[in-house]
């Protein structure tokens, strides 16, 4: 086994809104996460301030700082590719990673892993660039994984849910600042479904900014739609129509007061859906924000202003209001997944903003038949998921890498010594086919007169053959013949995959518990194999049909019925009207029937073997068709082996 000693695991939780990082060893698979503390807290705001003597601050301190020149807010996007996102996110990491140095919480050196988590809409390429950016000049060891797999994770580490319900579909709804992410994990299985949206809870944030002005706008004007600020506010609290403009033109020129009174209006909001029902008719009150020592700027949040602005139409939704958009993504994601034929078991919801009171009644809407579930501090939830996730990936590295040298240097080996063996049981099926459900049967039509001449005869039985070849009946033969050796070739790789899984202290039979069918692969070896279907083993085994039509049927006439089957009349027929003319004669009735059922029945057994040999040497003569087959077979079971290895790997945790 492999020595963890001293491997720290960080899950990074690097949200657009709010930031949390935890920590386990990898030598503890017991133990659960533990937050890491900045600013003595265990979420921290995703803030940065430049000030030009502390240099750069972040989370709660930097919006504490009065006189930064910069200060920044809500820089996770998917544009970090651009220089000032980008500038920004590496800053606020780095100043993460120093403070947890500089306090003693983490050491420096390659013993620390990351794992930071991004949306599961992101497409491998913007997970690609984002985990460079973080490496370079950044972080140690950075692995990035995606959010909604690490909330599940945590949820089946935690008892959210049992084993048997994570067995079946979770559909995971990641509620956050910038990106509302719905993502199906079938079966636990390491690649999920995703269905990513740009519906993030800051434009929340945003709207409570500017419904603050409105509402002051209004009262000035003498005609307020909302709310009767005068209830609230006493005349001088209220800004002046001059004083309105003047701080919206602050706003556009100094993002940094913007910024400012954006994250008051955050607070404001998370106040309200903290305790919502305590603010139906009251002001929430998280304090002024002072703008220049001339404005006071106060948010303004209840439950007329927040009902206004859930139901209201965003121009950054299409025009449609926050809730509305909401639950047509649940309708939609709902459609998807129905058109799959795939009913998820559960849902879970995890994000800081799926706290608010709306979001399980609109899930339970949409999927009334599912139990829908969430953590405790959904805040926390994503980072302790991605420590928990680090962990079992630093233990499983070994067991993958050990799983993946099996798959590329061991299994086609095991694959083509059992070649030879799947060729001749092929051979047989087919042989036995041909015989009993063509050859045998037109013969027959021929002795009753319903095919009059040989020629004919003979073309009746290739066209029969071709046909029967590429129907159904040759399918199932084929496709048993198939499954039955790979249940040979499967006992042989579970030998050697159990005793992998015995070395990381695994349940041996850990890729047994799932049969090889045929039908669960569909598009890889699908149970119908036919020269129109070119998926997968399919095409390949056409390939082989192809070589019999071309190699066997050219002489199957002869071998079954010249040979044997009525050959002794044939030598009579041909003295009276010669040997050319032969197969287009109409011979007599009578002489018909001196080939009865049971001489046809006999001369066909007694040809099979030939026919088998003839059918096996086809196959066998051509050296790049076993290699082919090998390749194609080992192809397939190694997307087997690796899914079961991605599922095994969670049972190391």
């Amino acid at each position: 086994m492999h020595d963890y000693h001293d491997i720290k695991i960080i899950g990074f939780d690097l949200g657009h809104g709010e930031t949390a990082l935890t920590w386990v060893r990898a030598d503890n698979k017991e133990t659960s996460p533990q937050s890491l503390l900045v600013n003595n807290r265990k979420s921290q705001t995703t803030a940065i301030a430049y000030h030009p003597k502390k240099g750069i601050i972040v989370g709660e301190m930097a919006y504490l700082l009065p006189d930064a020149d910069i200060f920044q807010i809500a820089f996770k996007t998917r544009r970090f590719n651009e220089t000032i996102y980008g500038k920004n996110i590496k800053d606020f990491v780095n100043a993460i990673y120093k403070h947890l140095i500089d306090t003693n919480q983490i050491h420096s050196g390659n013993n620390n892993y990351f794992f930071i988590g991004c949306p599961s809409g992101w497409w491998q390429e913007e997970i690609e660039s984002y985990k460079q950016l973080l490496s370079e000049d950044c972080l140690p060891n950075v692995t990035v994984v995606k959010e909604s797999r690490a909330a599940l994770m945590h949820a089946k580490e935690s008892g959210i849910f049992t084993i048997e319900e994570l067995q079946k579909s979770v559909l995971v709804i990641d509620i956050g600042s910038s990106t509302t992410d719905y993502t199906l994990v079938k079966g636990m299985s390491d690649t999920p479904v995703d269905f990513g949206h740009d519906l993030g809870a800051s434009l929340i944030d945003k709207e409570i900014l500017k419904k603050t002005l409105e509402c002051q706008r209004q009262y000035r004007e003498g005609r307020e739609e909302i709310l009767r600020l005068g209830e609230f506010l006493r005349d001088e609290e209220i800004l002046q129509l001059e004083e309105i403009s003047q701080l919206e033109r602050i706003f556009e020129q100094n993002s940094l007061y913007k910024n400012r009174c954006e994250l008051r209006c955050r607070k404001a909001k998370e106040e309200y859906f903290n305790y919502y029902e305590s603010y139906e008719e009251t002001i929430v009150n998280v304090g002024i924000e002072d703008i220049q020592r001339k404005f006071k700027f106060l948010p303004l949040v209840n439950g007329k202003i927040m009902n206004a602005i859930l139901n209201q139409p965003l121009a950054e939704l299409s025009n449609k209001s926050w809730l509305g958009a909401f639950e047509d993504q649940l309708h939609g994601v709902k459609e998807k997944l129905d058109k799959q034929g795939v009913q998820p078991s559960a849902v879970l919801l995890t994000g800081s903003a799926s706290k608010m009171w709306f979001v399980p009644e609109i899930c339970q809407e949409v999927f009334p038949d599912l139990p829908c579930k969430r953590d405790g501090e959904p805040e926390l939830s994503i980072a302790r998921g991605l420590a928990r996730w680090g962990r079992v990936y630093i233990r499983t590295a070994w067991f993958m890498e050990e799983i993946s040298q099996f798959l590329d240097q061991e299994l086609t080996g095991i694959v083509g010594n059992h070649i030879p063996a799947f060729l001749e049981k092929l051979a047989e099926e087919l042989a036995n086919g041909l015989v009993d459900e063509v050859i045998r049967k037109e013969v027959q039509y021929w002795r009753n007169r319903e095919i009059i001449k040989l020629s004919s005869l003979e073309s009746e039985i290739e066209q029969k053959a071709k046909a029967w070849l590429t129907g159904s009946d040759a399918n199932d033969r084929m496709s048993k013949c198939l499954v039955e050796w790979l249940s040979k070739v499967q006992n042989e790789v579970r030998e050697k995959t159990d005793s992998i899984c015995q070395k990381y202290g695994l349940p041996l039979g850990t890729f047994g518990n799932k049969t090889i069918e045929l039908g669960d692969r569909a598009g890889k070896v699908p149970t119908s194999i036919s020269l129109e279907d070119f998926t997968g083993l399919s095409i390949f085994v056409g390939h082989l049909v192809g070589l019999i039509v071309g190699v066997v049927l050219a002489g199957l006439f002869h071998i079954l019925v010249f040979a044997g089957i009525i050959a002794p009349i044939l030598g009579i027929i041909a003295y009276f009207v010669g040997g050319s003319l032969v197969k287009d004669i109409d011979i007599p009735g009578w002489i018909r029937k001196l080939v009865p059922d049971q001489k046809i029945d006999e001369l066909a057994y007694q040809q099979k073997p030939q026919l088998r040999e003839k059918i096996q040497e086809t196959l066998t003569k051509d050296p790049t068709i076993a290699i082919q087959l090998a390749k194609s077979i080992s192809e397939w079971l190694k997307e087997t082996v690796q899914e079961q290895a991605d599922k095994a790997r969670l049972l190391i945790a």
